[in-house]
C-alpha cells in the first residue's frame, strides 16, 4: 500500500499544492497553518477522493485566524454547526 497525494486547490493567495500524506485514507476537511505565515491557517474540504490513484481532492474554504477559518470549514463540510 502506498501513500495518499493529498491536492489543495482554489486558494487566491496561494498557488495549487499537492503533499504526500498518510497510508491511511483522508479525512473530509483539514485545516493547516500556512508556510511561512505563523498563525494564518487554509481550511480546506474535500472534493474528490480517487482511490486507484491514492488521491485525495481539496477545495480551498477559506483563511485567516483558526477560531474563525474552523466553524466555516465545518460547515462547507456538511456538518452541524458547532455549539
Amino acid at each position: 500500500m502506498g501513500h495518499w497525494v493529498y491536492a489543495f486547490s482554489g486558494c487566491s493567495e496561494l498557488d495549487d499544492q499537492q503533499h504526500v500524506g498518510h497510508e491511511a485514507e483522508p479525512g473530509a476537511a483539514i485545516v493547516r497553518e500556512r508556510p511561512g505565515d505563523p498563525g494564518i491557517v487554509d481550511g480546506n474540504v474535500r472534493e474528490g477522493l480517487d482511490e486507484v490513484m491514492m488521491v485525495a481532492r481539496y477545495r480551498w474554504v477559506a483563511s485567516g485566524d483558526p477560531a474563525s477559518v474552523t466553524p466555516a470549514v465545518w460547515r462547507a463540510a456538511g456538518a452541524p454547526p458547532l455549539s
